[in-house]
């Protein structure tokens, strides 16, 4: 409530606490008139004319007047940056000129320039003070180092009291300190570089506490305190082991190291895996209904499609987080958008359902990113929103399907295992790199990265393990030079020069592998006739489109553990070659049970038993069949009857039946 009129009144006579910085339209204070100094620059002030309330914060003009009070004025806006995204992928320092700020290209920002831009993002000419003079030299500012605490991190569920995980991360953090100072004292370079901060070292032991509590609830104590010891007795040697693991490659001073090529013994030779393939190909019928595209789409299908598109103007769902926004392919004339919406805030993790209990009440289905509940606000947040074109219509749009054409170059007895690589553009998802190795020796024929049709928005490097810097850098491919080299991916231009580098390497009768082979195939864009996928050799009990992962296979088939880089995302040729050693597991299978039917492996294919000519004659009564019991029986009354027959002075009954 408003005090009285002679209290509210009595407020006139003091002098307002903010001054001219003041922004209430009907202050209870006063803001009387001050003569400003004759600075171009004074702060405005306006005074009130509505009898009976203190006067507004009028600006005194040079003339003596008083300017008209703006009381109406609508509010500012809070955020200086359009909700459109402008940006690309390409770093700051290579932003051409002609895409930087007014404030950037010209340093002499013009008034009309300012006037243009949003009023939260203009420079206040009315209040700016006077620039001081240049200084001698700018002194660096010292970055202070905020101590992080030691506290254990919060989890959904905790597998003991807060005071007994704060004694165990107080202790793990103790032993680990000394193995930390202990690097100090290095000779080498490279050994004190794994030299930890002090906050370096909190982190860590926050972040090993907290895997061991969240993957080992049940067993939490016995763990952690078995790291103890093990800190404890642990040499210098085995604590810089253990440093350069935990560092990327490029900091820990190491070349990565590659996993061991575990080689599955199918008992067969190459060339006959290869003739074997004909038994795990993939029927064509009813693919199309779980994305695989097995026809050409016709022009009155994407003319319809053209005209569905048109009237969306742009209008897409977020492939991540759902939220309708609009995309720009070309780039928006006004402010050069390529997308609207703001940031995209999302889960990128999988579902974890829970295990149902009867005697407890359900639990809610949780993410594998940051382990929240489905609908939780999401945890990671990207500059842009995007999408993914599932559409086979659509695609063709972009870039049109073919069917592999003949090609006599093609070796014989051959096939290849491929997979790609994606990222988000303004076409949607596109393909940023394309590995094809030979099958079944795992030989690299092509490794390169792709230059897509439409403006980059995401590498998508958690997946794709493609970063942005690698992008920009890449050398173009050379053809003088085209083999591959994993540590130096060289760049096509367009996905066109990677499909036809592709189709250089097989024919309509090569059998091609893959894991999920229509995601590969639709990116592309070709219908091959012989394909061979492991989610269709290794289904689950729903069928599709349920299926397992390549990781979950891996893991459970061959006993390798991959895609272990985290955030630094997938390798498409140790995916390519594990399904490679998944299709010729099945192999190993199969055949251990066609061998033993008598099936065959020819040059020209897999043939089954041929017929014998003749039954094979019924095998004698053998005593070893008959069951023990019956057996005894049988004894027992033989012996009655050449009893009984000896007594009547005749011969057994055996010898008469004889």
């Amino acid at each position: 409530m408003w005090p009285s009129i002679p209290a509210y009144r009595s407020y006139s006579t003091l002098t307002c606490p903010a001054g001219a910085k003041c922004e209430l339209p009907h202050c209870i204070f006063s803001h009387e008139v001050i003569k400003a100094p004759p600075a171009r620059h004074s702060p405005p002030q306006t005074t009130s004319a509505v009898p009976g309330e203190p006067e507004a914060k009028r600006l005194k003009l040079d003339d003596g007047t008083k300017a008209p009070p703006a009381r109406c004025s609508p509010p500012r806006s809070t955020s200086a940056t359009p909700n459109v995204f402008v940006g690309s992928i390409v770093p700051k320092d290579k932003i051409p000129a002609t895409n930087k700020g007014p404030s950037e290209t010209n340093p002499a920002l013009s008034r009309r320039a300012v006037e243009t831009q949003p009023p939260a993002a203009r420079p206040s000419f009315a209040t700016r003070p006077i620039s001081p003079p240049p200084a001698a030299a700018a002194k660096p500012v010292a970055k202070i180092d905020v101590p992080i605490p030691l506290i254990p991190r919060k989890l959904s569920k905790e597998p003991t009291t807060l005071p007994k995980r704060f004694a165990l991360l107080k202790a793990l953090h103790g032993y680990m300190k000394p193995q930390n100072n202990k690097l100090t004292k290095a000779v080498k370079p490279e050994i004190k570089a794994l030299y930890l901060s002090p906050n370096q070292l909190t982190k860590l032991a926050v972040d090993e506490e907290a895997k061991i509590a969240m993957e080992n609830p049940s067993v939490y104590e016995n763990i952690l305190k078995q790291r103890l010891v093990k800190l404890k007795a642990m040499t210098p040697e085995v604590w810089v082991k253990e440093r350069r693991e935990a560092l990327p490659p490029k900091e820990s001073g190491e070349p990565p190291k590659k996993a061991p090529l575990k080689k599955v013994d199918t008992g067969l030779t190459p060339k006959e895996e290869v003739t074997f393939l004909s038994i795990l190909k993939c029927p064509q019928d009813g693919l199309d209904s779980f994305g695989y595209v097995t026809k050409l789409p016709t022009d009155a299908e994407l003319n319809e499609t053209q005209m569905a598109l048109e009237a969306a103007a742009g209008w897409e769902e977020c492939d991540r987080c759902s939220t309708r926004f609009q995309v720009f392919p070309e780039r928006r004339e006004e402010d050069g958008a390529l997308t609207t919406g703001g940031k995209c805030k999302h889960h990128w993790g999988k579902r974890i359902f829970p295990k149902r209990n009867k005697n407890a009440p359900p639990e809610p289905t949780r993410l594998t990113c940051c382990n929240e509940p489905v609908g939780s606000p999401g945890c990671t947040t990207t500059d842009t929103h995007v999408y993914n074109i599932k559409n086979s219509k659509r695609q063709s749009l972009i870039m049109p399907f073919i069917e592999t054409p003949e090609n006599d170059n093609a070796p014989p007895n051959s096939a290849v295992c491929f997979d790609c690589e994606m990222g988000y553009t303004t076409n949607g998802l596109e393909m940023l790199r394309l590995t094809v190795i030979s099958w079944p020796q795992h030989k690299p024929l092509v490794d390169i990265l792709v230059r897509p049709l439409g403006h980059l928005l995401d590498v998508n490097t958690r997946f794709s393990g493609i970063t942005a810097e690698q992008f920009v850098n890449a050398k173009p491919y050379d053809l003088s030079d085209p083999k591959p080299v994993r540590n130096d991916l060289r760049i096509v231009e367009s996905p066109y020069v990677a499909r036809e580098l592709f189709l250089a390497h097989v024919s309509p009768t090569t059998p091609v592998l893959g894991h999920a082979l229509e995601n590969d195939l639709n990116t592309i864009r070709l219908i091959h006739p012989n394909i061979v996928d492991t989610v269709l050799l290794y289904p689950t009990r729903q069928g599709l489109p349920f299926r397992y992962g390549l990781r979950n296979l891996a893991k459970t088939h061959l006993g390798e553990d991959i895609q272990q880089g985290g955030a630094a995302g997938h390798d498409s040729f140790e995916d390519a070659r594990t399904t490679g050693e998944l299709v010729r597991f099945k192999i190993k299978e199969k055949w251990k049970v066609m061998k033993s039917d008598g099936w065959e492996v020819r040059e020209d294919g897999v043939f089954p038993p041929m017929p014998a000519s003749t039954p094979p004659a019924q095998a004698p009564f053998a005593p070893s069949m008959v069951p023990t019991a019956t057996m005894a029986v049988l004894e027992g009354k033989l012996a009655e009857k050449r009893k009984a027959d000896e007594e009547d002075g005749g011969e057994p009954a055996a010898k008469k039946q004889g």
